[in-house]
């Protein structure tokens, strides 16, 4: 892979992380307030636990696609990116760390907010 390709597919896999990273921020507090605040009738409880259930599961994979496509970009850096600071540091990011946290985080939140909004 040339060192443009790379860094363009680098640049897009960071941006497609921060905008899931912030769209699941903001729906996420969207949905605290529903379940916080009862504004959500008994009989919409259903639809909200959906929502919790399957923004969770796209932000999970969204982010973790992402998270393995810059961890896949550790092997595609060129020579001359591998040898700087920069690439060596990068090379020792932990990638899967980062997953399970993903993952941890996620689930704590839908796990949280559904427990909220049976009780």
């Amino acid at each position: 892979m040339n060192q443009k390709t790379w860094v363009e597919n680098m640049k897009n896999r960071a941006a497609d992380l921060r905008t899931m990273v912030f769209t699941y921020g903001v729906v996420s507090l969207g949905l605290l307030y529903v379940v916080v605040s009862e504004v959500a009738a008994d009989d919409d409880r259903l639809a909200v636990a959906a929502m919790i259930a399957l923004v969770g599961i796209l932000a999970l994979v969204w982010n973790d696609s992402a998270m393995a496509d810059l961890s896949a970009g550790v092997e595609d850096m060129d020579e001359e990116v591998s040898a700087s600071a920069m690439g060596r540091n990068f090379a020792k990011a932990p990638f899967v760390m980062f997953r399970v946290l993903n993952l941890v985080v996620i689930l704590g939140i839908a796990v949280t907010q559904l427990i909220a909004l049976y009780n």
